[in-house]
C-alpha cells in the first residue's frame, strides 16, 4: 500500500520546524546583539554625564584651552551617542522584521500540523468505513451460509 498523505506530509512538516528554528536562532541572537549595543549606549550616556558634571565644576579653574579640550572631547561624546542610538534603532527594525519573519515560520508550521492532524482523521475514518464494509460483509456471508 502506498503511503499515507499524513506520513508524507511529516517531511514537510520538519523541514518547517528546521525553518521555524533556525528563525528563532537568528531571532534570539539578534536580541542579543541588540542587548549589548543598548547596554553600551547606557555607558556612553553615563559616561557623557559623568563628564558633564565634572565639565560644570571645572569651568572655573581651568586655561582657555583646556576648556576647549574638554568641550571637544564632550562634543565627540555626544557624537557617538549619537551615532550609537542610531545603529540602536536600525537594529530595533531589523528585529521586527526578523520577529515577522519566525512569526510567518511558525504559523506556516503550525497550519501543516493542523494540516497533518486532519488528514490523519480523514485517513482513520475512510479505514474505519472500510473496516465496517468488511465486517458487514463477512455478516451477511455468515446469515447466508446459515440459511
Amino acid at each position: 500500500m502506498a503511503e499515507s498523505r499524513s506520513k508524507r506530509m511529516q517531511i514537510v512538516l520538519m523541514l518547517a520546524e528546521r525553518h521555524e528554528q533556525a528563525a528563532a536562532q537568528r531571532l534570539g541572537s539578534y536580541r542579543e546583539q541588540i542587548n549589548a549595543e543598548q547596554q553600551q549606549l547606557q555607558q556612553l550616556e553615563e559616561y557623557a554625564a559623568h563628564y558633564l558634571d565634572t565639565y560644570g565644576s571645572f569651568k572655573t579653574g581651568l586655561h582657555a584651552q583646556d576648556l576647549i579640550s574638554y568641550s571637544s572631547f564632550i562634543q565627540r561624546l555626544g557624537d557617538a551617542k549619537k551615532e550609537q542610538q542610531t545603529k540602536v534603532e536600525r537594529m530595533m527594525q531589523t528585529l521586527d522584521q526578523l520577529q515577522k519573519d519566525w512569526q510567518g515560520k511558525h504559523l506556516r508550521r503550525e497550519s501543516i500540523q493542523n494540516l497533518i492532524a486532519r488528514l490523519q482523521h480523514e485517513e482513520n475514518e475512510v479505514l474505519e468505513k472500510r473496516l465496517q464494509k468488511e465486517l458487514d460483509d463477512l455478516s451477511a456471508q455468515q446469515f447466508y451460509r446459515q440459511s
